[in-house]
């Protein structure tokens, strides 16, 4: 029983108190003050707490990580713009050939013209005469569907962007003065661009 009130808290009331004695000694048996380098357990003054080995491999490797973000951003840049100019370059070529193709397709309605004018006013051409017009009509729908459309100008004021005047014509009505009064060759175009300008006589006003 004595032991046991010897073992025992004076006062079962009061708390505890533990003690822990945080000093170091050198092997020489020197203590160690806090914050000095070499102190066990304790990290040197400036160096982060954690172990500031692994903090230039993290900052490394987050450069790595921005570099190969950069890179890529530039590569799908580098793609899309390569796509592009591939697109523009097909969509050229396929205007080119569209365009000669028509040029080609127009030759031979001009020629087939001047076949049915010259066959027109004969009697006995009159069969010759139907079957060059309806081959007409045919190439002129072919023409239609590669995205050629003829260049009104007969009555319209003369405009050097879409014709050409080989010719004037003397007129006496002021209203036809500068204005197109004869289509000897018509004109073409697709969309905006101009595929052949028509060849066009322009009247001109007689001066008294």
């Amino acid at each position: 029983m004595d032991e046991e009130r010897r073992g025992a808290p004076a006062d079962r009331g009061e708390a505890q108190v533990k003690v822990t004695d945080r000093r170091r000694f050198t092997p020489e048996g020197d203590p160690v003050e806090p914050g000095e380098p070499g102190e066990p357990g304790e990290p040197a003054q400036g160096e982060p707490e954690g172990g500031g080995a692994e903090d230039p491999r993290i900052a490394e490797q987050a450069t790595r990580i921005d570099e190969l973000t950069r890179a890529y951003a530039a590569l799908v840049e580098d793609n899309k713009a390569f796509r592009q100019r591939v697109e523009r370059e097909k969509a050229r070529v396929l205007e080119a050939e569209r365009f000669g193709l028509t040029q080609t397709l127009l030759e031979a309605a001009d020629d087939l013209e001047r076949a049915l004018a010259a066959v027109s006013g004969a009697e006995a051409a009159g069969g010759l005469a139907e079957g060059v017009r309806l081959s007409l009509g045919t190439l002129h729908q072919r023409i239609a569907r590669l995205g050629a459309e003829r260049i009104p100008v007969v009555g319209q004021p003369f405009d050097p962007h879409v014709a050409e005047a080989i010719d004037t014509v003397t007129v006496g009505d002021a209203d036809q003065d500068g204005r197109v009064v004869q289509e000897i060759v018509p004109g073409w175009r697709v969309g905006e661009r101009i595929l052949r300008p028509a060849r066009v006589r322009v009247g001109r006003l007689a001066r008294a």
